[in-house]
Parts: structure tokens; C-alpha cells; sequence
């Protein structure tokens, strides 16, 4: 399995001995974890529209709005981020693919209900701060 994005690249290796292990390199080396990181970084240092999109995605909620967020990496291509956003009072999710290490669009790649996400989207695992700052859990 390899993972990419951020200027990360995070690969998992398995030897042909029985008692293989799974072992992450990079350079330098980085867990997936890092790498998640990373395109939480690169969100939150390089994206100018983040403080609207925290807007959207918090909307229609009373005391402490929250966000629903999965950083992950996308299938189609794998060395960009894919920032998944969703509100749980509407419904309403968006999908953000990174430019490049240090951009991010305006517009979601992907707008739609909730229901409509892909599951492997759906281990929410951030949230974002009412500013559009992303922090990964």
C-alpha cells in the first residue's frame, strides 16, 4: 500500500518471511499518520477559503458547531489530499482535492448529501475549528 500527498510518500512493505511485519518508508520516514498530518497542514497554512467553508459547514447549528472531517488521500489520485467536510444538522457534504503541495481550490471537487459519501470517507477522523482550521484526532 502506498500513501501520498503533501510531499509525503508513505509505502508499507511486507518481506516474504512468515512472520512479516508491515514496515512504513519514506524520506524521511513518516507514519500514515504524518502523512495525514501533513494535508492538515497544508489546509491549514495554504487554503484562503477555509474560514467560509468552516461557515458552511457549521451552519444551522446552535451551541458548539461542529464539523465532520476526514483527511484522507484520493482514489483517482493518489498523491493529492482529499479533504472530506460535513454538517451533521444539514446533511450537506463537500469534497476539497489539493492542487499541488501548497494549494487548495475554491470550489469542492464533489458537493451532496452526507448519504451520498463514499464509506471509505466516513471514518471521520478531524475536526475543524470554527476558523476552518483543521485538526486531526
Amino acid at each position: 500500500m502506498a500513501l501520498t500527498g503533501a510531499g509525503l510518500t508513505v509505502s508499507t512493505v511486507q518481506s516474504t518471511t512468515e512472520s512479516a511485519s508491515p514496515s512504513t518508508t519514506s524520506d524521511p520516514e513518516t507514519s500514515e499518520n504524518d502523512a495525514l498530518q501533513a494535508c492538515a497542514d497544508s489546509w491549514n497554512d495554504h487554503n484562503e477559503n477555509k474560514g467560509n467553508i468552516a461557515s458552511i459547514a457549521t451552519a444551522a447549528q446552535a451551541e458548539n458547531p461542529t464539523a465532520y472531517i476526514h483527511v484522507g488521500f484520493s482514489s483517482v489520485f493518489p498523491d493529492r489530499c482529499l479533504i472530506t467536510v460535513a454538517n451533521p444538522s444539514t446533511m450537506y457534504a463537500q469534497q476539497y482535492l489539493q492542487d499541488g503541495p501548497t494549494g487548495w481550490p475554491i470550489a469542492p471537487a464533489w458537493t451532496g448529501s452526507a448519504n451520498d459519501l463514499d464509506g471509505s470517507t466516513l471514518p471521520w477522523n478531524a475536526r475543524m475549528a470554527q476558523d476552518g482550521t483543521i485538526i486531526v484526532l
